[in-house]
């Protein structure tokens, strides 16, 4: 099989080789299907590193669902560019037929068959089956072990493939909630257990980031402008003071004895440093320590952050059974997830952020549409998820649910961003559902209204607000 973008080739161990010449569709690509390629090798070279970069991610085993979990490698003429892509890539050959690839390859799927690892999975449209299936490459991969480190753009890390999830700019406490209900229920469950101790770092007391920016400060005033100079102390008259007293036509005279300070037989030392504040002049031996958490926008001292253990985790044998077979499905809970869930999903999931205690203090914005699709009936009756859901899946910032003819989403905004980011969620539902309904014939949608949640409320008489006029 070939054509200008893609050919197949097969290695001497008879595994046939999807290799992509160009940028190419492989979920959209109807002559090919899962059963005709055993492994991927991408071989797009081009001077916009955005082409190589689509090229990886429309064939990549973590989110292509004919690509899924399958061996992927990528033309040595890319390594060291790819970035954080390089995390969902399985080597780098000078061409499919490779010994290293070749061996990579049957290594990878002796470790499918070794843990007995099921291929075969639904196509991805919620957000918990994307972290889901997120374990179950690891898994795949031999990746057993990871660690709550931070690392860049993580705020609390676990794992490096949280790179390649599709988290969304302005959700960084959301994304850090989400993968801590996650890896609470694994605990609960026994599929994954901690192995040692790494280390301890300091979050926001507010919305527990460890992104902080800290500042020395005036005790006095709270500035930061502030210098740092040694103390001289003149072993002659037994005078201390700053080093800046002690400046005299580009020498270094005593301020009280009036004596030049020696450089050789030195007669002075520097016991300690000083403090100015360029603003109040106060000086002071040690300065006050104030954090700025840029996510709250709240300033704290370093007695008011909270301490957090950085650990180590590992899958469980009975962890890595679950993931292998995509047991998972059963035994793990939607609630604290966003994209879309069941309704009681969603419902438990406003209970859980309305109770006292929780560090989500945004309001929620929920909008509900009524929705009507003639070829609705069907679909609930093949037990399959319907068009439109499929259609809106990309809202992974939302979580949204059906309930009868309802369509509902729901998002989150702080106090101050509740106007513009009501219109942004409005606007760009409906646009959606618009096209949407141009490509299905019978579809008819309408705005019905939008409910504002603010802390401390009622969740209960807000969730009857939800169902009012439902039937």
């Amino acid at each position: 099989m070939t054509n200008n973008s893609y050919t197949i080739v097969t290695n001497v161990n008879r595994r046939r080789i999807l290799v992509i010449n160009d940028v190419t569709d492989i979920d959209h690509t109807s002559e090919l299907s899962f059963e005709d390629f055993d492994a991927i090798f991408i071989n797009v070279i081009d001077t916009l590193m955005d082409r190589n970069m689509l090229a990886i991610r429309l064939a990549s085993p973590l989110l292509s669902e004919k690509c899924r979990f399958k061996p992927c490698y990528v033309t040595r003429r890319l390594i060291g560019w790819l970035g954080k892509a390089d995390i969902i890539v399985d080597g780098y050959a000078a061409q499919p037929t490779d010994n290293n690839m070749t061996q990579g390859i049957e290594d990878i799927y002796a470790n499918m068959r070794r843990i007995n690892f099921l291929l075969g999975t639904e196509p991805v449209v919620t957000h918990a089956e994307e972290v889901f299936r997120l374990c179950r490459y690891a898994i795949s991969r031999g990746q057993f072990t990871f660690s709550s480190q931070p690392t860049l753009g993580l705020s609390q890390g676990y794992m490096e493939l949280y790179y390649y999830t599709l988290w969304y700019d302005g959700q960084e406490t959301l994304q850090m909630e989400e993968r801590n209900f996650f890896h609470s229920q694994l605990l609960r469950l026994g599929y994954i257990r901690q192995t040692r101790f790494i280390d301890k770092t300091h979050v926001c007391p507010v919305c527990n980031q460890p992104n902080l920016l800290f500042f020395e400060s005036c005790p006095r005033c709270g500035s930061s402008d502030i210098v740092e100079e040694p103390v001289l102390h003149h072993f002659r008259c037994a005078n201390v003071s700053p080093e800046s007293t002690y400046q005299w036509d580009g020498e270094l005279r005593c301020p009280k004895c009036h004596h030049t300070l020696r450089h050789i037989g030195v007669d002075y030392d520097k016991p300690s440093s000083i403090f100015t504040c360029k603003q109040c002049d106060n000086t002071f031996m040690y300065p006050d320590m104030r954090v700025l958490c840029p996510t709250s926008r709240k300033t704290f001292t370093t007695d008011d952050l909270i301490p957090v253990d950085v650990v180590e985790y590992e899958f469980t044998p009975e962890g890595i059974k679950a993931f292998a077979n995509y047991d998972i499905r059963y035994t793990l809970s939607q609630v604290g997830f966003y994209g879309y869930s069941s309704m009681a999903d969603f419902l438990d999931y406003l209970r859980m952020y309305s109770q006292p205690g929780q560090t989500l203090t945004d309001l929620f914005i929920v909008t509900r549409f009524y929705v009507f699709d003639p070829a609705m009936d069907n679909v609930v009756q093949q037990e399959i998820t319907p068009p439109v859901v499929q259609a809106m899946s990309r809202f992974f910032k939302y979580k949204s649910a059906l309930w009868g003819n309802y369509y509902y989403f729901l998002g989150h905004a702080a106090d101050g961003e509740l106007a513009r980011l009501q219109n942004q969620m409005e606007y760009e539902l409906k646009a959606e559902l618009e096209d949407f309904k141009q490509m299905h014939e019978g579809f008819q949608f309408e705005l019905v209204d939008t409910y504002i949640y603010h802390p401390g409320e009622d969740v209960e008489k807000f969730i009857r607000r939800l169902d009012e006029n439902r039937n």
